[in-house]
């Protein structure tokens, strides 16, 4: 009797013992899990000016739009060329309103992409966690200017990607993918193409 009362304390203390590591390792992925979001997160700069916001694009036609003296159009030779002015959050928010269009475009191919590597939605969104979490300093990486105009140019980003992440906090890691893509360039994911000439090989010896 006493040998059971025993073994039957011995069980108890070792299922407590479960029950405390399990807990702890429960509790210490809780607090993980809240830390990556919390540190994933980016908020945009405080800009006191948003009058810019209400102004409005016209459409010259020929893909030429204009917004006081800035415009936006497509070249003959197919490239696209644009002129903004002002401080830094109004030449992003002109840029946005002005080339609306291909930045909801370019966003379209960016995550059409995405989803045909990545079908999985769960892995979508653990990849976002962990992206947020490796570019979770990105932000002071970048100086005060380039985060107003991009704060500007994200209002004209789409409404349809707010799983991913807020349109500022979306369009300044975009910013990034580039530098991303170099780190999984031996995963053969991405490859660049770029050239250059100089000396003798440019019309007047200047580096192209």
């Amino acid at each position: 009797m006493e040998k059971i009362k025993k073994t039957r304390s011995t069980f108890r203390k070792i299922l407590r013992g479960l029950m405390f590591f399990f807990g702890f390792i429960i509790f210490l992925l809780i607090v993980g899990i809240i830390y990556v979001v919390i540190v994933s997160k980016t908020d945009p700069p405080q800009v006191a000016d948003q009058s810019s916001l209400q102004l409005e694009r016209k459409d010259l036609g020929n893909g030429m739009y204009t917004i006081n003296g800035d415009w936006f159009r497509k070249s003959k030779s197919g490239l696209y060329e644009m002129y903004v002015s002002g401080e830094p959050y109004q030449m992003g928010v002109v840029n946005g309103k002005l080339s609306k269009e291909l930045v909801i475009r370019q966003e379209d191919a960016f995550t059409e992409q995405i989803n045909k590597m990545i079908p999985s939605t769960f892995y979508q969104h653990f990849l976002k966690y962990v992206i947020g979490w490796f570019n979770r300093k990105l932000d002071k990486n970048v100086s005060d200017e380039y985060k107003d105009e991009i704060y500007g140019i994200s209002a004209s980003a789409s409404d349809n990607y707010g799983y991913i992440g807020s349109k500022y906090q979306r369009i300044l890691n975009y910013h990034a993918a580039h530098d991303i893509g170099h780190a999984l360039q031996t995963m053969a994911l991405v490859g660049c193409t770029s050239f250059g000439t100089w000396n003798d090989q440019s019309q007047d010896s200047t580096m192209i």
